[in-house]
C-alpha cells in the first residue's frame, strides 16, 4: 500500500471509525485518539500483505478491540482511584493522637538494620560522611558502602511503607536531621 492509497483509506474511514469508537466509549477525544493510533499502527505495519481480511474490516476490528482494551484499563484505573480515595479518607479520619511519633518509628526501623548496615547508614546520614570517607574509616571498599546503603534504604522503605503519607522518606533521602 502506497501513501496515496493509505490517504484515500484514511479519508474514507476516519470519520466512520471515530463514530464507531464513540458509540463504544462515549468520549469523542478518546475515540479520536484510538482511531488515530490504529491508523498510525496500520501505516507502520511493515507487511500489510499478512492481513487476510479487507483493510476496512481489519481497521473496524482493531478499533473495537482497542476500545475494549481502553474500557478495561479505565475500569482498573477507577477501581484503584476509588481505593486510594478510601484509604486517604481513612487516614484523615485517624485522630492525630493515634498517630505514632515519626521520629520514634524511624529510630526503630534504623535499630532493626543489620549491625554493619546500621553503622554505615549512621555514618552517612547522621555524621554526614561521604561514601569514600566511610570506606576509609571502616576499611571496606566504596562499593560495599554503596551496597550497604542500598540495603538500608530498601529495609527502611519496607518498614516505613505504612507511613508513606507522612513524607518521612523525604527526610531520609535528603538527610534532614531526624536521626538523633
Amino acid at each position: 500500500m502506497n501513501k496515496a492509497e493509505f490517504h484515500i483509506l484514511f479519508k474514507s474511514l476516519y470519520s466512520p471509525l471515530c463514530n464507531y469508537a464513540f458509540k463504544i466509549l462515549n468520549d469523542h477525544d478518546e475515540a479520536e485518539d484510538i482511531v488515530q493510533g490504529i491508523f498510525v499502527d496500520f501505516w507502520n505495519k511493515a507487511d500489510k500483505s499478512t492481513i487476510s481480511t479487507p483493510f476496512e474490516h481489519y481497521l473496524v476490528r482493531a478499533v473495537k478491540f482497542k476500545c475494549i482494551d481502553y474500557q478495561r484499563k479505565a475500569i482498573v484505573k477507577r477501581k484503584y482511584e476509588a481505593e486510594a480515595i478510601h484509604v486517604q479518607r481513612n487516614l484523615t479520619e485517624v485522630d492525630e493522637s493515634e498517630k505514632p511519633n515519626m521520629s520514634d518509628v524511624l529510630q526503630m526501623a534504623i535499630a532493626q538494620l543489620p549491625e554493619k548496615t546500621r553503622e554505615v547508614f549512621i555514618l552517612c546520614k547522621q555524621d554526614g560522611l561521604s561514601y569514600k570517607e566511610i570506606s576509609e574509616q571502616l576499611n571496606i571498599s566504596q562499593k560495599t558502602v554503596e551496597n550497604q546503603m542500598g540495603r538500608a534504604f530498601r529495609h527502611l522503605r519496607e518498614k516505613l511503607q505504612p507511613y508513606k503519607n507522612e513524607s518521612l522518606l523525604i527526610f531520609i533521602l535528603f538527610g534532614v536531621g531526624v536521626i538523633a
